[in-house]
């Protein structure tokens, strides 16, 4: 009788033993489902996180052209510098100035004055003098510009270019162009 009752003791506990192994596993499935999920979910927020950076990177270059563009840090690199000297009128000028931004330049400014997005343009007063900015503009005029120097040198240069028709309209003006390793425009207060 006692080892009968043994044996059945013993199959109860197989049984629950069993049992105890299969409820086991599937906690342990469960578990590992969950867990599988949650990497999943932190992968997606790695991925939203990255792609915030990379957001917020992109922002944080487009505020610094902005803030270059519009005057409001000062810059250097390489450019050209255009003496031009003689009775130039202000559409020279302004041609000028659109040649070097057609071509890529990062910043220009006319004998000091930086030209920026809120720069009111050049005007014409009596006597023929230029006004830039409410200031009066005198000869020599020096343009310079920050950007590639071989690219603005032959915009300015092509032939049938702007220094060639001011050369050929206005005789007695010239026009001096050289390179620059370094060109500096402070910020416009």
């Amino acid at each position: 009788m006692q080892g009968k009752a043994f044996t059945g003791l013993n199959q109860a506990v197989r049984r629950e033993a069993r049992i105890d192994v299969f409820r086991e596993l599937q906690i342990l499935k469960n578990t590992n489902d969950n867990l599988e999920d949650e990497v999943t979910d932190l992968e997606d927020q790695v991925n939203k996180t990255s792609g915030q950076g990379d957001a917020l990177a992109a922002v944080a270059k487009d505020i610094e052209k902005y803030q270059l563009v519009s005057g409001q840090k000062d810059i250097s690199g390489t450019g050209i510098s255009l003496a031009v000297n003689g009775g130039v009128r202000a559409i020279w000028l302004t041609d000028i100035v659109n040649e070097l931004f057609s071509a890529g330049a990062e910043a220009v400014s006319i004998n000091g004055i930086r030209l920026t997005d809120a720069t009111a343009g050049f005007d014409t007063i009596p006597n023929g003098q230029i006004l830039l900015n409410s200031v009066i503009l005198k000869a020599p005029y020096l343009v310079e510009a920050i950007g590639d120097k071989k690219t603005l040198g032959d915009a300015l240069n092509q032939p049938q270019g702007i220094i060639q028709r001011m050369k050929e309209s206005l005789p007695e003006v010239t026009a001096d162009l050289q390179s620059k390793e370094t060109v500096k425009m402070e910020k416009v207060i």
